[in-house]
């Protein structure tokens, strides 16, 4: 008896010691290919970035960095710049940071720090601020699924001199969801308390709310991207465009929408009014 109690110990010791033995080896294969993997995207970004620097598009990341070691895995920027030369755009942002689950690595979330600057040639800048900007994305190998935005305490100016334009803006709160619908694309849109200012004079604030589907857009989301001739060409079917007042007061607008080729607009909108008497 003695003799078996010894032998059955024997065998659990082994198999404790095998057990751990395995969980080291996974851990440190674990831990090797996360490091390699973030050298990896690193240096690919470092590399794509450094490319584009050179090409009509581009874009930067002051002082990147992957982190996120064990569990996540995402890219740092104290800065982001992009420059589209052939349009005359460009725009600077705060710092930005993304994490990804490392067993779900087409899902991401970021949040991005203001202020921000979005500036067109000749001379319209855009500046704006915010207290929290955070976003989620879901990509897979032909590009984004979805993505989604949203956004508190914005504030921002837009000026253009040439015309004698300056628009202030504030939005307590603001978000953006667009996702694939099959060859469409699904867009919901929606501003809490937004109030602008014409030229130093102020409007009454307002909630603005969208949704609408365009079609044959869903390749937008791939790596094709938009076209660049946006919005020409495009067949909407607005189903709600919102303008609530306060009490009881809101305006709403549905129906198709597309823009030609030639820039001219047609469709046919319901305008609908409540609570507001002539």
């Amino acid at each position: 008896m003695a003799s078996s109690s010894r032998a059955d110990a024997s065998g659990v010791t082994r198999k404790l010691i095998l057990l751990a033995i395995g969980v080291v080896l996974f851990i440190a294969l674990y831990t090797g290919g996360w490091f390699y993997a973030a050298s990896w995207l690193k240096e690919r970004l470092d590399r794509e970035l450094a490319a584009s620097a050179q090409g009509m598009h581009s874009a930067s990341c002051g002082n990147l960095d992957v982190r996120g070691f064990p569990f996540r895995i995402g890219v740092f920027c104290d800065s982001v710049a992009v420059d589209d030369r052939p349009s005359g755009l460009s725009a600077t942002f705060g710092a930005l940071r993304s994490a990804a689950q490392v067993y779900r690595p087409g899902h991401a979330v970021f949040e991005l720090d203001g202020p921000a600057q979005v500036r067109v040639i000749p001379d319209l800048v855009f500046d704006a601020d915010w207290d929290l900007m955070h976003a989620s994305a879901v990509a897979w190998t032909d590009g984004l699924d979805r993505f989604s935005a949203a956004y508190d305490g914005l504030k921002g100016k837009l000026n253009m001199p040439s015309d004698g334009l300056s628009v202030g803006i504030a939005a307590a709160h603001g978000e953006k969801h667009v996702r694939r619908s099959g060859e469409a694309l699904d867009v919901a849109a929606s501003l809490d308390n937004l109030s602008l200012e014409l030229n130093g004079k102020a409007l009454p604030p307002m909630n603005v709310a969208a949704d609408l589907t365009i079609a044959d857009a869903a390749r937008w989301m791939s790596a094709e991207g938009p076209p660049p001739n946006l919005p020409l060409g495009t067949s909407t079917e607005l189903r709600s465009l919102s303008f609530d007042l306060g009490a009881g007061q809101k305006l709403t607008l549905s129906g198709p929408v597309t823009i030609g080729e030639d820039g001219y607009v047609s469709g046919a909108l319901d305008l609908t009014i409540e609570g507001i008497t002539a």
